[in-house]
């Protein structure tokens, strides 16, 4: 079966309604099926789904009743390195505030293996932040690889310091903002504000977090601004999960959201957690703008499941597309920059300098997008980035 029928049944059982077509696939799709899944981190939660559909092979059932007790086993140790890794900053007087997936899968979810995190991500002031990093360094956390910016340049251009390896394997990201800065993206990223007391609640163990609105907030604008949806198909579930575990002002959500410039962005997102998630409690009637085109939501299966190998050719690709030419010759030389910040040329040594990795990088891009479902990727990146300018 071709991809892209593939990614619509896969997206359709990340759902809650009946699924069609599992009849029709054979031994070679369940196997492209399980490969996808899989690296989106949606194997426990379709063990929790559909582990009793009598349609799905017993072997690949097996394989998602074993992703969903490995992911129990290192959910808790991810909880372990998570109250660790808050201590140590709690006693240098640094408050670590814990962004997403660590609320969900603690206290949204009905379990915890079924979110599934890649890491910890972890948001504290911006004036604190390399002290933080460097408390954490100190305490024997490890560098992921090499940086692409120095500290100071990240603090200015970046929403976050170069990722770090706790003691027992877990990757942690230090956040100094919640998204990235105005002009470092393809398309304007909204209004920032740091939370405030009243954005931020602790749990039983004395965890800080966002509040369930700002998390809301935070889960659309990181999805669709930052990633242009290619976080996954999680963000349906974990926006669904959410709303079943706390009420939300719909008046007061749209207002912040078009005061802050994120309006469009949520109304897509929303639209697709409503299509996909039945019964999320979504209220549309407060939102005066416009819905997302047509052709955004029917691209949402292969932007939440678009390949990832592909994406940086892609992502070239819908600058020129959107932005022209200079846009693209800027991130062929690895400039980074943002509004009202010099520009910087990200660290290439270990990818052969820059003129060893712009060429490396121009011809597989030329290679990849050869490639029309890969030219179609950077069409709809690049309508998706338009939309968001709105």
């Amino acid at each position: 079966m071709e991809i892209r029928a593939l990614r619509r049944i896969l997206l359709a059982m990340v759902g809650t309604g009946k699924v069609a077509g599992l009849d029709g696939l054979g031994a070679a799709d369940w196997a492209a099926l399980n490969a996808l899944a899989a690296q989106h981190r949606l194997l426990p939660l379709l063990h929790f789904q559909h582990a009793s559909d009598a349609r799905i092979p017993p072997a690949v059932r097996a394989d998602w009743h074993e992703a969903h007790r490995l992911a129990a086993l290192q959910a808790m140790l991810t909880r372990h390195e998570l109250r660790e890794c808050a201590s140590l900053l709690e006693a240098a007087r640094i408050t670590p505030i814990a962004l997403k997936g660590a609320w969900l899968s603690a206290h949204a979810y009905p379990a915890p293996a079924l979110r599934p995190m890649r890491d910890i991500d972890l948001l504290v002031p911006q004036d604190q932040v390399l002290a933080a990093y460097a408390a954490l360094k100190a305490a024997g956390y490890r560098d992921y690889g090499p940086a692409e910016m120095s500290l100071e340049q990240a603090v200015r251009l970046d929403k976050h310091l170069p990722p770090l390896i706790a003691p027992r394997g877990t990757v942690v990201e230090l956040h100094h903002r919640l998204w990235e800065p105005d002009g470092r993206l393809d398309h304007a990223s909204p209004v920032q504000q740091a939370p405030g007391t009243a954005g931020v609640v602790r749990d039983a163990d004395g965890i800080a977090y966002l509040t369930p609105e700002e998390t809301l907030a935070h889960l659309i604008v990181h999805a669709v601004y930052s990633h242009r949806l290619d976080c996954g198909p999680l963000l349906l579930p974990d926006i669904d999960y959410l709303l079943r575990a706390t009420p939300v002002d719909w008046p007061a959500f749209w207002l912040h959201a078009s005061s802050a410039g994120w309006r469009s962005g949520a109304r897509l997102v929303l639209e697709l957690v409503a299509s996909y998630r039945s019964g999320a409690g979504i209220d549309f009637t407060s939102d005066s703008g416009p819905p997302p085109p047509a052709e955004l939501i029917a691209a949402a299966p292969d932007l939440l499941l678009q390949d990832l190998d592909t994406r940086r050719s892609a992502g070239l690709a819908a600058a020129a597309i959107k932005s022209g030419p200079a846009r693209l010759f800027q991130r062929l030389r690895g400039r980074r920059g943002a509004h009202d910040q010099a520009e910087v040329t990200r660290a290439m040594e270990h990818e052969g300098g820059m003129i060893g990795w712009a060429g490396s990088r121009f011809w597989r891009s030329l290679t990849e997008l050869a490639r029309a479902d890969v030219r179609r990727q950077s069409r709809q990146l690049a309508a998706l980035s338009s939309w968001l300018d709105r």
